[in-house]
């Protein structure tokens, strides 16, 4: 239920910029929102430096906000995305010469300071209330990129001026271990000031720039809309949980990829459109909060030969679980997906490697396809009873491999006896669903016995009830 725009909207990659080839972007999104659908946009941490009169880098410099020179007050700058002003690219070049010649010294963020998290705050809300309706993207969360931090170069522009910092005596056996730690990233000298006005040197908090990113990105998200939203960002540290999801970065429509996407349950997988397993990325995305589908030109993604509608079905029914499921990790972490969790089959051996089914909450077993032009999935059962989601019947399968039959328009989902799911019935968009009636399924273990919760609100209130 939500569309999703890449750096593409941009003018030549500048964040807090409208593309003139997106000028009908904002009337769209109005009426995206208009049928009960959400829009995200897509931010990146650096910001161009050689422009004239761009507001975010100004009050930037005018602030003090970017990552410096130690003992200077000298910006550290690098290249990433944003394109220079007044040239025409020659795309027939390869990427490293279209960065040297094309793209435009950037600044980066100190996330770490307060005066910067007020900085990107005020950025972000007047991208959200323009008062200009031409330039006003009525946004509802934000989809934060390249913030490991990363770039289209090695260092900074200049080089970088620690050796023992950049080329440390260790360095992990990787394939670019003649780089040093600056491998398409920005120089470890670099200053970064905490909170409280310490120091602190970018060596000592590269894997924390994505994390003190997501800390500012969410306040600025509420201050825009008033509302709850939702941050996705690829880089994450313990605890960024906290403000945001977890997207892994790029991956294609590929077989090997569907199945290396159930490693990253719960970590907001994004689904890309390239050949023939569109169908299953569909109905296994849906199992991912939030799934992101992005199609490629050309593609008709929507008729498929042997394709029908139990996928959009079966996907709406379960939110009110998931609902609960989002409110539960917002009080206690992340609700983890495996058979061989400690509060689950943990005693079970022939649970602790399997990686192709999981469990959705404590109770929904999904069984997917993973492998091209098959239609029956060998799907392992645990101790308990288990239910036929589909049909409401118990199967008899306990604490065994079972062969299921999974044509193109199925996936396999059953429940564990002894808890109590709450469904909807679908609408075209969770918005519409969320006013039709409810209903419990309740499957009853050997005992007879089945508990369930289900927390719901309004949806977009900050806080909670």
């Amino acid at each position: 239920d939500v569309q999703y725009t890449d750096i593409d909207y941009m003018n030549r990659n500048l964040d807090f910029t409208l593309s003139p080839r997106f000028a009908g972007l904002p009337a769209l999104v109005d009426k995206i929102k208009s049928e009960g659908m959400r829009f995200i946009i897509i931010l990146d941490p650096g910001i161009s430096a050689n422009e004239t009169g761009y507001p975010a880098f100004d009050r930037g410099v005018a602030e003090n906000v970017f990552v410096q020179w130690p003992n200077s007050s000298e910006i550290m700058y690098s290249k990433v995305w944003s394109f220079l002003p007044n040239v025409t690219i020659d795309e027939s070049l390869p990427h490293e010469d279209q960065v040297e010649s094309y793209v435009s010294h950037c600044a980066f963020p100190d996330f770490f300071r307060n005066a910067t998290m007020e900085w990107w705050k005020r950025e972000i809300m007047e991208v959200h209330d323009n008062p200009d309706p031409s330039q006003s993207i009525k946004f509802d969360g934000l989809w934060t990129d390249m913030n490991e931090p990363a770039a289209f170069m090695n260092g900074a522009m200049g080089g970088c001026r620690n050796e023992l910092l950049n080329y440390p005596p260790y360095m992990p056996k990787l394939g670019y271990m003649s780089t040093g730690l600056i491998y398409k990233t920005p120089c470890m000298e670099g200053q970064h000031y905490l909170p409280d006005g310490t120091p602190a040197r970018h060596y000592d908090v590269h894997s924390l720039y994505g994390w003190s990113q997501t800390r500012a990105t969410l306040p600025a998200l509420h201050g825009a809309t008033n509302e709850r939203g939702i941050i996705i960002t690829r880089s994450t540290y313990p605890s960024s949980g906290k403000w945001a999801g977890h997207w892994l970065g790029d991956n294609t429509a590929a077989w090997d990829q569907l199945h290396k996407s159930i490693i990253g349950r719960w970590q907001e997988k994004e689904l890309h459109s390239w050949d023939h397993p569109i169908v299953e990325w569909f109905g296994l995305g849906g199992t991912v909060k939030p799934s992101q589908f992005r199609p490629r030109p050309g593609r008709d993604t929507f008729h498929r030969p042997g394709s029908s509608e139990p996928y959009p079905t079966w996907l709406c029914s379960p939110s009110p679980p998931c609902f609960l499921w989002s409110f539960k990790e917002e009080l206690f972490g992340k609700v983890q997906p495996w058979l061989s969790h400690p509060d689950r089959f943990v005693q079970d051996r022939n649970t602790w490697d399997i990686d192709e089914q999981f469990l959705w909450g404590p109770a929904l077993l999904i069984s997917p396809v993973l492998t091209l032009n098959d239609r029956s999935v060998n799907a392992y059962f645990p101790d308990a009873r288990w239910y036929d989601y589909h049909t409401d019947t118990y199967t008899g399968f306990r604490g065994q491999l079972q062969n299921l039959s999974a044509p193109l328009d199925h996936i396999n989902l059953h429940i564990r006896g002894g808890y109590i799911l709450p469904w909807q019935r679908p609408a075209n968009t969770t918005a519409f669903s969320r006013k039709n009636p409810m209903g419990l399924t309740v499957a009853l273990d050997d005992d007879l016995f089945a508990e369930g919760h289900l927390y719901w609100d309004d949806g977009v209130r900050i806080g909670t009830s």
